[in-house]
């Protein structure tokens, strides 16, 4: 197999543009930990895409692609269409972009490691992807597409875009003054979503899907805080609550029959609440930064996994390890 390596944002999918520091600390996290684990695995060989300003990884000679600024990355792409022929694509929801990038490699012909187009576009909204769960009977958390700040009842919310990554642009309101200072400066394009705010643990569950199964890998903790009202990923800590791990592989099922265009890893993000409720806020149809710590907390080699669901087969996945990792961003 001749696998291409893109994580858009280390790999040149910004080389005309500027480069955000928070995102690509997390792209070029999840880039290496994903090239070890590819590493591992017999007859692949690897290109991978680099951004000419990002520290570039450690790789065998000619794997390397280096992106300069100035190139048509499509353009590219396509003169190399011949050296690959699978794709390992990351890439944020944000804009369409990971729906963009995967019709790209598709038109090409490509085996990509990815849901289906169906299933990227619903995850890539929000407030559809919860509608859908919650047809199914998910509980989730109630959201709404923000109309106006007067339609809402006095409290906390959290005001966010349909279609953002990570705690990109994602803000905690609890005051008039509050939603004043951040309204003014939202992009009137871009469609917002907004829920209550619901105190509690915030988890994220890492899994496999395919074609309406599932195979739980583990449960995580996100560790954030605020700044100037708008949400902050410090971190996260990988394998928590084994004890459940029945609950989260019976959650993960009904979401795979829910959404069974779903294929690969997968991140589910949800609020534990205060009284023990779990409640779903948004899928992840790519890699996370739990993959990060994954490896080390488990001993799975969840590349490999993926890889080998390209045989038509959901995996028995079985960890060797069970301990907790930190994995720090800032």
């Amino acid at each position: 197999m001749r696998l291409l390596v893109f994580e858009f944002i280390t790999g040149g999918g910004l080389v005309n543009d500027i480069l955000p520091a928070s995102l690509m600390q997390e792209g070029s996290m999840m880039r290496v930990a994903l090239l070890q684990d590819l590493e591992e695995i017999q007859n692949l060989k690897l290109l991978v895409l680099n951004d000419g300003r990002v520290n570039p990884p450690q790789m065998a000679e000619g794997a390397l692609l280096n992106i300069k600024q100035g190139t048509d990355l499509a353009s590219y792409l396509h003169d190399i269409n011949s050296d690959y022929d699978t794709v390992w694509l990351i890439a944020p929801e944000t804009d369409g972009i990971l729906v963009h990038w995967n019709q790209f490699f598709n038109q090409k012909n490509k085996q990509v490691c990815l849901s289906t187009n169906k299933a990227l576009i619903l995850c890539q909204n929000k407030l559809k992807t919860i509608n859908r769960l919650q047809e199914a009977g998910i509980s989730c958390v109630n959201s709404q597409k923000y109309q106006s700040f007067s339609a809402l009842d006095a409290g906390a919310w959290v005001l966010k875009p349909m279609d953002s990554v990570g705690c990109e642009d994602v803000y905690l309101l609890q005051t008039e003054q509050q939603w004043f200072s951040v309204l003014q400066n939202l992009n009137k394009q871009q469609a917002y979503l907004v829920q209550p705010y619901i105190k509690g643990k915030v988890l994220s569950l890492s899994a496999l899907f395919y074609q309406g199964e599932s195979a739980f890998i583990c449960c995580n903790q996100q560790h954030l805080t605020f700044d100037d009202n708008k949400f902050q990923l410090l971190g996260c800590t990988v394998n928590v609550k084994q004890e459940q791990r029945l609950d989260w592989q019976s959650l993960c099922s009904k979401i795979a029959q829910a959404i069974p265009g779903l294929w690969g890893y997968i991140g589910i993000d949800l609020i534990e609440t205060e009284q023990g409720e779990l409640l779903i806020l948004e899928i992840n149809p790519r890699l996370t930064t739990s993959y990060v710590g994954i490896k080390e907390a488990t001993g799975i080699n969840v590349a490999a996994q993926v890889l080998g669901l390209l045989n038509k087969k959901i995996p028995n996945v079985t960890a060797t390890k069970s301990k907790t990792i930190s994995v720090n961003i800032h």
